[in-house]
């Protein structure tokens, strides 16, 4: 009733965006992962249900390093119980997520070989969060949203807020057919731990949507501000461009 942000690159979905970055090269942003409804009362409608539906989501969101023989540089890993409540244009989320962030074994290895001491400078980022979140449609395929969340459960570098916020046009009603229908997104992410700076992720291509919402999108991806990998919070800011594949069920 509620589901993932199109251009959210912290959301659990199966996503693949290969990316040029300025100042890394070519890199590979791997998301491994989906939502899925465990419990539903509401109505039936595709398009606009209403009702309640408690779901569960889960995810490894992957960098990969093209030009170092696809090295494995860092995965942060997603779970959560997401409860969405939606009535007439309006929705609302609340629910539980936790987050925590690991450095790719094979980039200890490169920077064991070049003489680094341990922890290689690795970010120790975990948290343990409550999300509220709403959401208004004023067409059927356009979604405005904003989300807070507050982690009550703080790793050694982590703050309490986030907050996100933004923009999509995708097309509700099922595709019905090969041709498939353009969209557009726009997402911002504010982090506390950066003094509420963040990133922006901007989307567009075209999207193919089944019987039960589920939705294939390919397109183009800009991305710039803070890195979505939590390993690099304090430590990097990426603008990329990069062309995407995306799977939410």
């Amino acid at each position: 009733m509620n589901p993932a942000y199109l251009a959210g690159a912290n959301e659990s979905r199966f996503g693949s965006v290969w990316n040029k970055a300025d100042d890394l090269g070519w890199i590979w942003d791997i998301t491994l992962g989906g939502q899925a409804p465990l419990l539903r009362y509401g109505t039936r409608n595709s398009v606009l249900p209403e009702g309640f539906q408690l779901d569960i989501e889960g995810s490894a969101h992957l960098r990969l390093d093209i030009e170092r023989g696809r090295d494995l540089d860092a995965a942060d890993f997603r779970f959560g119980a997401p409860i969405s409540f939606a009535v007439k244009n309006w929705q609302f989320k609340t629910g539980y997520y936790h987050v925590s962030s690991h450095l790719g074994d094979e980039r200890i290895l490169r920077l064991q070989g070049e003489g680094l001491a341990f922890p290689y400078g690795r970010t120790n980022y975990v948290r343990e969060a409550w999300i509220l979140g709403v959401a208004y449609r004023p067409h059927s395929d356009i979604r405005l949203y904003a989300e807070a969340d507050f982690a009550f459960w703080l790793g050694e570098e982590t703050k309490p807020w986030h907050f996100q916020f933004g923009a999509e046009y995708s097309p509700m009603a099922p595709t019905g057919n090969w041709v498939g229908r353009p969209f557009a997104a726009i997402h911002t992410r504010l982090l506390q731990e950066r003094n509420y700076d963040g990133y922006l992720c901007f989307q567009c291509g075209w999207q193919w949507r089944g019987p039960k919402n589920q939705i294939i999108r390919v397109g183009l991806q800009y991305f710039t501000g803070i890195s979505e990998q939590y390993e690099y919070l304090y430590t990097k800011r990426e603008n990329k461009l990069g062309i995407g594949l995306w799977l939410d069920w």
